[in-house]
């Protein structure tokens, strides 16, 4: 029973000890917490400033660089305000040339109408033409195409004059086992 009550023992002086030490380590912590909490702020003020820093330093980069694109497009207005003067200068681009190629190109179309409408001119043809006369004589005509037709088989126009030719020879060659002709 001795071996127990001297870990018994030892173990309340370690407990004892660890009170102790977290008393004091407790109170040094009191003492210290305020200062360390001005240092917090402190730092987070430091960190805060910086952010602020480099955002305004950000917005000065962003505004530059869009003044600098700025530049650039009125640069380019200038350069386009210039070319499009001398085009404007120029001999093609006249408006009153413009306006008489115009008219030029509609009295011509005109004339190309005219002249459509002269060639497109039947003749013998009277004005008014019944539609259902001209489908009759067609279907008449296509009748009139069927029953020679079955007359005969090839028309007379297709057909060969005899001009007393002989017939081609319809002998066929002797053949092997495979199909092929054989040599005489």
């Amino acid at each position: 029973m001795k071996w127990f009550h001297v870990i018994t023992l030892m173990f309340s002086l370690q407990v004892g000890k660890v009170l102790l030490l977290s008393r004091c380590h407790a109170a040094k912590h009191v003492f210290i917490t305020p200062k360390v909490l001005k240092q917090k702020r402190m730092y987070e003020g430091q960190r805060e400033q910086l952010y602020q820093q480099q955002f305004n330093l950000e917005n000065a980069a962003f505004t530059t660089q869009a003044i600098q694109d700025s530049v650039v497009q009125v640069q380019a207005m200038q350069a386009a305000g210039t070319e499009l003067k001398k085009a404007f200068k120029a001999k093609e681009l006249d408006i009153n040339a413009i306006e008489k190629l115009q008219d030029e190109m509609s009295d011509l179309m005109d004339i190309s109408n005219e002249i459509n409408e002269t060639l497109g001119q039947s003749y013998g043809v009277p004005d008014e033409i019944d539609e259902s006369e001209l489908m009759g004589e067609l279907d008449a005509l296509e009748d009139e195409l069927a029953n020679e037709a079955t007359e005969s088989e090839v028309p007379s126009y297709l057909q060969e004059p005899d001009m007393g030719l002989p017939d081609a020879p319809q002998a066929t060659p002797a053949q092997d086992e495979y199909g092929l002709p054989m040599k005489a």
